[in-house]
């Protein structure tokens, strides 16, 4: 006998029955403690209203960003596309040798360790270190985060003691392509905390008359101004020696991370490994927006219905699938058929992922699984 589908959503206005402050706390703690956070670990500001006046951005022209550098996609060879991205990074920041002072960063993962670091370099092309900088980025970061403190880091420690001087101009170098086309929306424009105390800094140097060029560049590929801070990063979270003491605030998205992998993890133990589907398919997600992933049309109730049996292994066409493609692997009889039944399954498996009529009808063709 086959299961009824699931119930309908809850009515309008319905509310989940409210958790407790102690009950919340437990929760939070669970799921984080195996990370080194706990309740009084520091937490990041929150994020209301932009720190920076219409007024104190006038200056804002003065910090120039470059986040693109197209490469020729049609090359397929690993070192061959190395050897490109170097060079189109290197012609980049060519533009910009003039520039008196040449500031690197760098982020590294290797969860539970982590480190943001800046150095100050002499040249472009040059290995010799003036100063640098480094600071802990908590147990469960992720490389976007390291990448913006370790930006926020060298500006603060090194570049704006150095305000005064009477050479103005500054070459930074990332790696990090997301980091700046988040800065490259503005001053005024940002939406996070840590990017806003970016701008402040940068403001702060054009505002006193400096002249700032933020350069993207590929990482891992050769590039001199680059690898330092990679080196350095990776040799910084190998010895856990840090020139910051403490660990950086943790942002509330890599809390938010944490519970995810964690449920997730905890869904992926219980789930049931003896339906067709979990054979397919395994621990893979399903995308749970309820659009066609094509058209994005909203997808109706017995659509809905569909897909949420196809995804909990549930429908019949799972096994239909699964003896479909088994036999057309091991049992085909010439290459016709073979494709035919690939064919078939290709199909299937498209309907079965947009949640449209499971059951393929072709004008002229009557298939199997029907």
């Amino acid at each position: 006998m086959r299961r009824p589908p699931p119930e309908p959503p809850p009515r309008a206005g319905f509310r989940i029955s409210p958790l407790s402050r102690d009950e919340l706390y437990a929760f939070v703690d669970a799921y984080t403690k195996d990370y080194g956070i706990t309740e009084s670990s520091p937490r990041e500001e929150r994020f209301f209203r932009s720190s920076i006046p219409p007024w104190f951005a006038a200056s804002a022209h003065r910090a120039t960003i470059g986040v693109e550098l197209p490469i020729d996609h049609s090359i397929t060879d690993e070192e061959e596309l190395i050897r490109e991205k170097r060079r189109v990074s290197e012609e980049a920041l060519a533009l910009h040798s003039h520039r008196s002072w040449i500031l690197a960063t760098g982020g590294g993962v290797d969860v539970p360790k982590s480190a943001g670091v800046g150095i100050l370099l002499s040249s472009l092309n040059s290995s010799e270190i003036i100063e640098k900088a480094s600071i802990n980025c908590g147990a469960r970061p992720c490389s976007y985060r390291t990448e913006s403190r370790a930006l926020l880091l060298a500006l603060e420690k090194l570049m704006i003691s150095r305000i005064q001087h009477r050479h103005k101009t500054l070459l930074v170098v990332t790696d990090s392509q997301s980091l700046l086309a988040a800065l490259s929306k503005g001053p005024l424009s940002q939406t996070d905390w840590t990017e806003d105390q970016i701008w402040q800094r940068l403001l702060t140097l054009t505002c006193a008359g400096w002249s700032v060029h933020l350069q993207f560049c590929y990482g891992h590929c050769g590039v001199h101004a680059s690898e330092p801070a990679d080196q350095y990063a990776t040799q910084t979270m190998a010895a856990g020696q840090y020139t910051e003491h403490g660990i950086a605030t943790s942002w509330h998205t890599d809390l938010l991370t944490c519970f995810t992998t964690q449920l997730t993890n905890k869904w992926r133990s219980t789930i049931c490994q003896d339906t067709h589907r979990y054979l397919l398919c395994g621990t893979r997600p399903s995308d749970l927006s309820g659009k066609d992933l094509i058209t994005q049309e909203v997808l109706h109730r017995q659509e809905l219905v569909h897909l949420a049996r196809a995804r909990c292994g549930e429908s019949e066409l799972w096994g239909r699938l699964y003896w479909a493609e088994k036999i057309a692997r091991t049992n085909a009889v010439s290459a016709t058929s073979h494709r035919n039944s690939l064919h078939i399954c290709a199909l299937t498996t498209i309907q079965l992922h947009r949640g449209r009529t499971l059951f393929l009808c072709r004008q002229g063709m009557k298939t199997s699984l029907q």
